[in-house]
């Protein structure tokens, strides 16, 4: 029962910690900027128990987009903490001593927008990030559907989880949503494949 209830966490909590996140995501750090520190320090955490959550889902299934998957799990979130340190804490806290010495609020905008922008720490973080994301999510649902998972809920996970990872400021909130509903889709089809094959295997004995 405890391996149970570990495993809707992971698979179901996460996300919907991770949706109600995006869904007060403030667009920029001034806009909130209590508010923007806290989400960008609670997403890094919580993208790894996704990835645990993702792990479980994958759990005995093979062949190569399992197994591609369940590799790229780790650069994914390696690569998101990396992507999301950079464009939510450190913007945060530039945003914080702008708001402290208003004197020099003009170049501190300008330091962030030029690390957010840098090919260096902006773009490579975030093609990475994006990235592997296709590669987890994608190989997730590829492996999933392959194992007899619904066609709908495997593409509602892909699509969920790549979204998310790409523009969960803008559209986090549904994209979670979307991928909640492949994941119960998945889970209840497997709670109840394992509910009857002792009840068939009884009727055949």
């Amino acid at each position: 029962m405890a391996g149970i209830t570990l495993r809707r966490i992971a698979i179901f909590g996460a996300p919907v910690a991770l949706g109600a996140l995006a869904a007060i995501h403030p667009m920029m750090p001034d806009d909130n900027l209590a508010i923007w520190n806290l989400i960008h320090i609670l997403q890094i955490p919580l993208a790894a128990l996704f990835g645990i959550g993702l792990l479980l889902m994958l759990r005995g299934i093979v062949g190569g987009a399992a197994n591609a998957a369940r590799m790229a799990i780790i650069p994914w979130i390696a690569f998101f903490a990396a992507y999301d340190g950079v464009a939510g804490l450190a913007t945060g806290s530039l945003a914080g001593y702008g708001h402290a010495h208003p004197e020099a609020a003009e170049a501190v905008a300008s330091a962030a927008a030029a690390m957010v922008d840098s090919p260096y720490l902006g773009l490579v973080l975030m093609i990475g990030a994006v990235g592997f994301a296709l590669i987890v999510f994608g190989g997730t649902a590829v492996a999933l559907r392959r194992s007899g998972a619904s066609p709908y809920a495997a593409i509602a996970i892909a699509i969920g989880g790549v979204v998310w990872t790409f523009v969960h400021p803008l559209i986090g909130a549904p994209a979670m949503l979307v991928f909640l509903i492949g994941a119960a889709a998945v889970e209840l089809a497997a709670a109840r494949d394992t509910a009857v094959s002792p009840a068939t295997a009884v009727a055949g004995a």
